[in-house]
């Protein structure tokens, strides 16, 4: 029974690999990003739009390489520079996306952004994955 259950598991894990790594990487990318958020917010003014920029660009710089390398399987150094640039233009739509609900939720509706920063989140990964997955990190057809 126990056997059998192992091997479900490593069944479940080989089909959804890429999605379970991706939800890690992503789970600590998002963790990198609400620290610095949060971290910002309670020790200087900064306007919350900026402090969101900032937490941005520090969650970028941290998950390049784990979804290069770990979550879409990109080794070696063909193409490194390229997938760089895709993946942080994937990201900057993202981020004006993400900043454009802040600022409609926040700026305009008055709703509180410790609030709204974990709705837009989820939002945003699931962009992030789609763009990943279609555009940066794709693979070459045979």
């Amino acid at each position: 029974m126990i056997k059998k259950g192992f091997t479900l598991l490593r069944q479940l894990y080989e089909r959804y690999r890429e999605q379970f790594w991706y939800l890690v990487v992503g789970g600590l990318t998002t963790v990198v990003d609400f620290v610095v958020y949060y971290l910002l917010s309670a020790v200087t003014p900064l306007h919350y739009l900026v402090i969101y920029w900032i937490a941005w660009a520090v969650a970028v710089l941290f998950a390049f390489f784990p979804n290069r390398n770990l979550v879409f399987r990109n080794t070696g150094r063909e193409g490194l520079l390229r997938q760089f640039a895709e993946f942080v233009s994937s990201r900057v739509a993202t981020l004006l996306i993400g900043e454009g609900l802040l600022f409609l939720l926040v700026g305009i509706c008055h709703l509180p952004d410790g609030w709204m920063k974990p709705v837009v989140q989820v939002l945003i990964v699931i962009l992030n994955y789609v763009f990943s997955k279609l555009f940066v990190f794709r693979q070459k057809s045979e």
